[in-house]
């Protein structure tokens, strides 16, 4: 099987890093991907002052666990209300999607979106040496900005119907206007 032809930058000028050219369809699913992500300790870097918002969502659950085994205590859960819960989770999940975008966008080297690998010193359209899989410095800057939003895009290009070749349609026969300006 023949490799996919890469686009140069000049090609895709004005238009966003697109992972198309990297991976054809057909080759990988989605479920095999593997995107690099931050680990526990640069996470727990990058929180901060932001654990703050984090103690009323363990408190919640805490709260919720023990009305579990305590009947007392399951009458202040219910004075709380789940809608409290509700937000100590929304809270929770939005400050951990917040701590992996700024963890990524921390990362000033150049690395492989799949495996994380330094690829300082390597040269652009490129394969990474830790995985093997190919990698432009616009599609690593893409992830860089929102790895949420890139993850997605990808997927969602993954979903298209494959496009039809082009068809010539020949001459069309030229309609004389009227008068009137109608056709």
């Amino acid at each position: 099987m023949s490799e996919p032809p890469i686009r140069r930058p000049e090609e895709d000028y004005g238009r966003l890093a697109s992972p198309d050219p990297i991976v054809p369809r057909g080759t990988e699913g989605d479920e095999l991907i593997r995107w690099w992500r931050p680990g526990w300790g640069e996470l727990v870097r990058h929180v901060g002052y932001r654990w703050v918002f984090l103690v009323p969502a363990v408190v919640l659950l805490v709260l919720g666990l023990a009305s579990l085994f305590f009947t007392p205590v399951a009458g202040s859960l219910a004075l709380l209300g789940v809608k409290m819960i509700g937000i100590g989770v929304a809270v929770a999940v939005s400050l951990a999607a917040y701590v992996i975008r700024v963890a990524v966008q921390a990362r000033t080297e150049p690395f492989c979106i799949f495996c994380g690998y330094d690829l300082t010193g390597l040269p652009d359209h490129y394969r990474c040496p830790e995985c093997g899989r190919q990698y432009t410095w616009e599609l690593i800057a893409e992830y860089r900005r929102d790895p949420q939003s890139f993850i997605h895009r990808w997927k969602a290009l993954r979903k298209l119907p494959e496009s039809y070749p082009p068809f010539a349609a020949g001459a069309v026969p030229r309609r004389h206007r009227a008068k009137d300006g109608t056709e």
